[in-house]
């Protein structure tokens, strides 16, 4: 009865401990193009560093955590973007079959900013374009490249466009660390 009593017991915990653990989603495999978002799937936390006028990078007192995970239909990502009470911000995305790219709908509701843009693969990296800004209504153009490093590591560079997109200029570098690896579906 001892051995049975503590089956039991270890499979009650073992039920327990999985459903605390969080859960990041998996892409629909019958999508192939949705898996490019995986290497995103997790909780991360970002340092960046900012050009500064003499061309150097400077490191900036701002730590941001970001969350990203696949919904519950595993078609679409969403990914969360925050530092402590001061910065707040989330995206839905999907990919579009007819276009062969990701389009994302960006929300900061705390400073009123909706904005849409796309996402593609180029030259092995998600690029990020965005027109206007994060805002829509910025006087430069965003461009966001994602490098992946590791399982557990990734660099963002942002670069803005003043000239329709023309030619780029890096203004901040992010570093991005995993904090807690989501499980392979």
């Amino acid at each position: 009865m001892n051995l049975l009593n503590s089956i039991t017991v270890f499979f009650l915990c073992a039920s327990l401990w999985a459903q605390t653990e969080p859960d990041y989603g998996f892409a629909d495999d019958y999508i192939p193009e949705l898996a490019q978002f995986e290497y995103y799937r997790g909780e991360w936390e970002s340092e960046m560093e900012m050009k500064q006028e003499d061309g150097t990078f400077k490191k900036l007192e701002f730590v941001a955590t970001i969350q990203g995970k696949f919904l519950d239909d595993h078609k679409t990502f969403q990914s969360q973007f925050k530092s402590g009470e001061r910065f707040f911000s989330t995206d839905i995305r999907t990919f579009n079959t007819t276009t062969n790219e990701w389009h994302a709908f960006f929300l900061n509701a705390k400073a009123q900013r909706w904005h849409k843009f796309t996402s593609k693969i180029v030259d092995g990296k998600m690029t990020t374009l965005v027109k206007g800004g994060y805002s829509g209504k910025e006087k430069f153009d965003v461009k966001v490249v994602d490098t992946v490093i590791s399982d557990s590591c990734y660099l963002k560079n942002v670069y803005h466009s003043t000239d329709q997109m023309k030619t780029w200029e890096l203004v901040y570098k992010i570093s991005v660390k995993k904090t807690k690896q989501s499980e392979m579906k």
